[in-house]
């Protein structure tokens, strides 16, 4: 990976994964974009206000027979409150969303758009949608403001962003959709518990 600096304070950044597309400077705090061989600012990435939650950046875990490292947060208002959702990367450095909202957990992959659902808007509450050869129910849709991030994210964002979602439930596992003008992208994971998660070793940066 080419070694590229701050433009702020000229410190080394070191993403720990090769996709990574946004990333907060460990010395100043300045959030960056970063593309190819290029490191552009990003603009201002929220006041982030410390949330009792079970999982912090920096601090492994293991769940779900993996070893888990947050390195990336998005926090999103969606009206009645506020969820985080963590880029976590595994021991193979393969990317995983971890939302948390309220101490509900779910563990979730991007799905590649060849099996995604085949929609262009979200369907309504109540509906049912067919997918992986199981129905899925719509239990919650609206729609969600992204107000803060914070360390390294595989997508470049922009503050007060929006988009509408869907979660759709089949037994323990969630299929969650994201639309916005022009685009959509779908997600598919599990619900965890939040006492099945342990405590890894913290990993400093350098």
């Amino acid at each position: 990976m080419t070694a590229r600096s701050c433009p702020s304070c000229g410190d080394v950044l070191a993403p720990r994964f090769a996709a990574a597309k946004m990333i907060t400077c460990a010395s100043c705090g300045t959030t960056l974009f970063l593309e190819d061989d290029a490191v552009r600012l990003a603009g201002q990435q929220g006041v982030l206000h410390e949330l009792p939650a079970p999982i912090q950046l920096g601090q492994e875990f293991l769940v779900t027979g993996r070893r888990l490292l947050p390195v990336g947060l998005l926090r999103y208002d969606y009206g009645r409150g506020t969820w985080d959702e963590y880029w976590c990367l595994d021991s193979h450095r393969d990317g995983f969303w971890i939302s948390v909202d309220e101490g509900d957990l779910v563990v979730q992959s991007a799905l590649p758009a060849s099996r995604a659902p085949k929609l262009t808007a979200p369907p309504g509450l109540g509906q049912t949608i067919r997918f992986d050869g199981r129905d899925w129910d719509v239990q919650e849709q609206d729609s969600a403001r992204l107000i803060g991030w914070r360390g390294e994210l595989p997508e470049q964002v922009e503050m007060g962003e929006a988009h509408r979602f869907v979660n759709c439930a089949h037994g323990d596992y969630l299929l969650s959709g994201e639309f916005w003008k022009g685009g959509s992208a779908w997600f598919l994971g599990q619900w965890i518990d939040p006492y099945d998660l342990r405590p890894g070793k913290t990993e400093a940066r350098a």
